[in-house]
């Protein structure tokens, strides 16, 4: 079963990640945009030319092409024995067997899926639409943890 990631968890990392690389570009390009006066010595605005509307039209079209593709790019796959999650091209793959600890108070609280496992150690994936890869890590996985068993034989994770 496809199962497709919230549309507003990805805007909202989305919009975070994409403040802070224009916040990066625009910085490194700052000389583009302001300049020293040379009657009195005080910063000014540059009069736009060419190359100050093709860099915020291209550095707006790359931001809005991968904001569309991780849209399309990011679900979860439920199978009987796993699930895979498919980030871009990337494929991971967690056996439910290998889940040792779900942390589900935690997960229904911040609307992420929060679980730990030795090979992954903690991961933290985004909320579905309707919550249903958290249900069935709940009924599937046979080996997990009560929160006193997981503290006791992980002490170095954070819980």
């Amino acid at each position: 079963m496809k199962v497709r990631v919230s549309v507003w968890r990805i805007t909202w990392r989305y919009l975070i990640f994409a403040i802070i690389i224009l916040a990066a570009l625009y910085g490194a390009t700052f000389n583009m945009f302001i300049t020293n006066n040379p009657d009195n010595g005080e910063l000014m605005a540059v009069t736009w030319g060419a190359s100050q509307y093709l860099l915020v039209i291209f550095s707006s079209l790359v931001l809005i092409t991968f904001y569309i593709l991780s849209i399309f790019g990011y679900y979860y796959v439920i199978e009987d024995k796993y699930f895979v999650m498919y980030k871009y091209k990337k494929e991971y793959v967690f056996d439910y067997k290998s889940i040792e600890f779900i942390d589900i108070e935690e997960s229904k609280r911040k609307k992420q899926v929060i679980f730990y496992s030795p090979h992954a150690r903690t991961r933290y994936l985004l909320w579905d639409k309707n919550g249903k890869l958290l249900e069935t890590l709940i009924k599937k996985c046979p080996n997990t943890l009560s929160v006193a068993q997981f503290r006791a034989k992980h002490p170095e994770e954070k819980y």
